[in-house]
């Protein structure tokens, strides 16, 4: 007989076990029968806790969006020079993205296919937000003095990303890259921001 838990903490189990299939497998590829198979229930008691993978994608997208506003809040809180705010924020971003490694997944899925547009939407709104945080680091670095005055802050909010989308792209088949070219990718874009 299944254990019965507390709502919050199935959830949670079902989207740890859900992170872990779309890693292994694709975000194609996530289907309820395996996700039940992996938490120990029914497939019925997945349709109870979320009604469905449209639902489980959707919280799978806002656990992404809460991995990276956790890592803003970090280096607001651990830093009060704005590189530095960026250095550390570039370092947390590698780390995620070498311990989740279901979010670039899921995130080349959702944004190469119009399939459904409705969670591709929600996906870019979560990297929209995440830019837009790096812009308010960068233009506020600008006011202190400490990034150049002539970046444009759009601009390198979006190159910010730029390097972490082909470590992205690297962590999915090479370990050996992805810890090789943070370091001097960091050090381009800071020669690039600062004085």
């Amino acid at each position: 007989m299944t254990e019965k838990k507390a709502t919050e903490v199935r959830r949670e189990e079902i989207i740890i076990a859900s992170l872990s299939l779309v890693e292994q497998y694709g975000l194609d590829n996530l289907n309820i029968a395996d996700i039940a198979r992996v938490v120990g229930l029914v497939p019925s008691a997945i349709y109870r806790h979320f009604g469905g993978k449209g639902v489980i994608i959707e919280n799978l997208i806002e656990f992404a969006g809460a991995s990276l506003q956790g890592n803003i809040s970090q280096v607001l809180i651990a830093e009060s020079n704005s590189v530095s705010r960026l250095e550390l924020l570039f370092n947390l971003h590698v780390k995620l993205i070498k311990e989740q490694r279901a979010i670039p997944r899921m995130l080349f899925s959702l944004l190469s296919s119009d399939k459904n547009v409705h969670l591709k939407q929600k996906m870019l709104l979560v990297i929209n937000t995440y830019i837009e945080n790096i812009k308010k680091i960068i233009v506020e670095g600008q006011v202190k003095g400490e990034i150049f005055p002539e970046v444009d802050g759009g601009a390198a909010g979006i190159l910010y990303m730029g390097m972490v989308q082909p470590l992205m792209v690297l962590s999915q088949s090479d370990d050996d890259l992805i810890n090789i070219y943070p370091v001097p990718l960091w050090e381009i874009y800071r020669r690039g921001i600062t004085r």
